[in-house]
């Protein structure tokens, strides 16, 4: 399988619409991510791929086969994917070997290549010299190799996974994201990996699809969805961002939250606008359009993470932990702008803290 080509698929569950036209081709060796907030139908999008759910609308190939639309059905079994559930999912009773042979046993596969293929996964999820233990004897993040390695034993050109590092403490979800990574380069497989996580959309994918209520807002790499996003929603839910109301002329946007200052500005927009500042692209200076009072810093080691006060708005603002040792809390300081999204006020920001609160 090189390609998964999604054709305008819509999930519906009686009259709640989960899923409304994805329209997408994932290509060789891809790493696809499904991204967005719960229930907005990135697992049911998944579960369509792997055929545990039916398109109420829509097609998918495989290549060119089709494997759901209309009255064709290629059932899960069939279909040659793999896939890792955010629960682990391996038998208590059986050690690691008999885990990962597991897929090759129920097919009668030859002893002599079920051997030959186990210990070869088994290396390449670093758990040859745990082949003889219990799933008991393993910490988490190794029982998620073991399941990662009994998706892989089959050698599926398509492998799926559901959130399979959020049971995982955060060392071994930032390691981990790294492996599955790595062994998804090195065996050129197509990969689609479902989170709500966005470090970890950010780290491992080639491409994201950020979805909310059933649609795709944008589609992208890690880099294109960060710095061009597509909407405020876009904007917010990857990464961290100060949204500010303000009027687009001249050159430059006013602020009225902050005190009335103004922001230099070139781009196409006119008139009122939502303009958006992530905190890594404040910094301070002796000459810039901003001008506050510092009023608490946290020092987290490599970051300073500030509050800067701005006329009525309390302004976050990001800088290397080096310059803890020379700002000061309460004194006054100016903030330059590296750069500011800017959005037709349209009232999806309102929406969306409607939403949230």
């Amino acid at each position: 399988m090189a390609t998964v080509t999604i054709q305008k698929v819509t999930k519906a569950f009686g009259d709640n619409v989960v899923l409304r036209e994805f329209d997408a081709v994932f290509g060789e060796g891809e790493f696809i991510t499904l991204l967005g907030p719960s229930g907005c139908g990135k697992t049911t999008m998944l579960r369509m791929i792997a055929g545990f759910e039916r398109p109420t609308e829509g097609e998918i190939y495989f290549d060119d086969m089709l494997v759901s639309g209309g009255r064709t059905f290629v059932p899960p079994e069939k279909r040659g994917v793999g896939m890792v559930f955010q629960s682990y999912a391996v038998w208590p009773h059986m050690d690691v070997f008999e885990n990962v042979a597991y897929p090759l046993t129920i097919r009668h596969t030859p002893k002599s290549e079920i051997k030959a293929r186990v210990e070869k996964v088994l290396a390449i999820v670093h758990l040859s010299r745990y082949a003889e233990r219990l799933p008991s004897q393993l910490s988490g993040g190794q029982q998620q190799r073991v399941a990662l390695a009994r998706a892989l034993v089959a050698e599926p050109k398509l492998l799926l996974l559901d959130e399979p590092l959020s049971n995982l403490d955060a060392k071994l979800r930032e390691s981990m994201r790294f492996e599955i990574k790595e062994i998804q380069q090195k065996l050129g497989i197509n990969v689609v990996y479902v989170t709500h996580d966005q470090t970890e959309a950010m780290a491992m994918s080639d491409r994201i699809f950020l979805i909310n209520r059933g649609v795709v807002q944008q589609c992208g790499t890690p880099e294109e969805i960060y710095n061009t996003p597509a909407n405020q929603f876009v904007a917010d839910f990857l990464g961290k961002v100060d949204f500010f109301k303000g009027e687009a002329r001249d050159g430059e946007v006013v602020i009225p939250a902050l005190g009335g200052q103004s922001i230099p500005y070139a781009g196409a927009q006119r008139g009122k606008v939502d303009a958006a500042i992530r905190p890594e692209n404040f910094y301070f200076t002796a000459d810039g359009p901003l001008h506050g009072t510092l009023e608490r810093q946290y020092y987290l080691g490599d970051v300073d993470d500030c509050r800067v006060r701005i006329g009525e708005s309390l302004v976050r603002v990001i800088t290397n932990g080096f310059a803890f040792r020379t700002l000061k809390t309460g004194a006054a300081v100016t903030l330059g702008v590296r750069d500011m999204m800017v959005f037709p006020d349209d009232g999806l920001l309102e929406q969306m803290l409607e939403i949230s609160t």
